[in-house]
Order: C-alpha cells, then structure tokens, then sequence
C-alpha cells in the first residue's frame, strides 16, 4: 500500500529542503515543479502551444523556453497566468497520475509529490494527508528576490499569485515552521516520519 503525502507551501518557503530530507529517509518524490519543465521542453505539444498564445519572444534562440519573461508577464496579469494554466495544467496533471500509477503498481512504502500549488490545482484528493511548509511572509520575500535575483516589486507579485499562505496551512494536515534553523525544520518532519511509523 503507497502511502501519498502532499507536499505543498508558498514559492521560495523551503518546500524543496523538506523534499530532499523526505527522499533521504527513502520517500519517493513527484517534484510538480520538474514535470512543469518537461511539458515545455523543445518539442513539446506543451511548448508550442504556449508559442502560439503568448508569441515567438518566449522563445529563446536554443529553442528552449524564456521561463523569466514569460514570468514576468503571466505574473503581473491574472488572465495571461490563466491562459498559460490552462495549457500545462492538464499536461502536468496527466503525467502525475501516471507517475503515482507507476509508484502503486511498484508498491512503494511513501510517495510524496511535491507540488507548489497543490490546492490550487486540486491535488489534496490524490493525497492520504497534506504537509504545508511555512515561514514568515518578510523572509520568503527575501528569499525569492535573492534566489531569483528579482526586485521586492516582482517577488511580491509572484507570491500574491499564490493562495495564500494563512489558507494552505488551514487546508494542510500538517504545517512545518520554517522560520528558524533547518535543523529545527527537519525535527519536525522526522517527528512525523515517526508518527506515521515511516522512521
């Protein structure tokens, strides 16, 4: 029986630190985030669809996708973040259900799929229970402008773009601090590996 676990959180929460740890202890992980790459890749019905709606700009000379330019335009409007949704959002939907088809038949012990918009997109009800990562919405700010090298101005548009980080930890089973020290941050997960009898 594969025991699936949602792993959710805001854009630069820390999301990806919890994922490594829960692949150490032997998770298997469904990163949303690597899948959104590949149904764009050159090639793909997925990229030229998105060529089609938003224009050859998006397209770099190597024929892979200007990912930072077509932020810059799907995250300051609302209908152009719905238009791109609306093309890879069921290529990304359909490749994970294969994928956790895959891990079920192969009867792996815990599955996580890591997945930033997890509510958003309606993952919850694949999942046995939600993890949340969490930290104070000053340092995801901070983080975002440092790891993306963005401006306070577009850090903030791309967090605004998201559900927000009070209604996730609501909806989530449970919610990992990640404000403090990652020592501090993986306790709390290693207390759930142990409480779920996956230690």
């Amino acid at each position: 029986m594969t025991y699936i676990l949602g792993l959710t959180g805001g854009i630069a929460s820390g999301k990806s630190t919890v994922s490594a740890f829960l692949k150490q202890k032997g998770a298997v992980i469904i990163d949303g985030d690597v899948i959104a790459r590949e149904v764009v890749e050159p090639g793909t019905t997925g990229l030229t669809k998105l060529k089609s709606i938003f224009g050859e700009s998006i397209i770099r000379t190597d024929g892979t996708l200007n990912r930072k330019l077509l932020g810059k335009t799907v995250f300051r409007d609302k209908t152009q973040l719905a238009r791109l949704n609306a093309v890879v959002g069921p290529l990304i939907r359909e490749r994970i259900k294969a994928l956790i088809a895959q891990s079920r038949r192969l009867k792996y012990k815990l599955l996580v799929l890591e997945i930033p918009l997890l509510f958003e997109g309606h993952y919850e009800k694949y999942c046995d229970s939600v993890m949340a990562v969490s930290i104070p919405a000053n340092i995801q700010v901070e983080r975002l402008m440092k790891r993306n090298n963005l401006s306070k101005e577009e850090a903030e548009y791309r967090i605004n773009s998201q559900m927000s980080q009070a209604e996730r930890n609501k909806r989530a089973d449970v919610v990992i601090d990640n404000s403090k020290q990652v020592e501090e941050t993986l306790a709390q997960v290693i207390e759930w590996l142990i409480m779920n009898k996956f230690a």
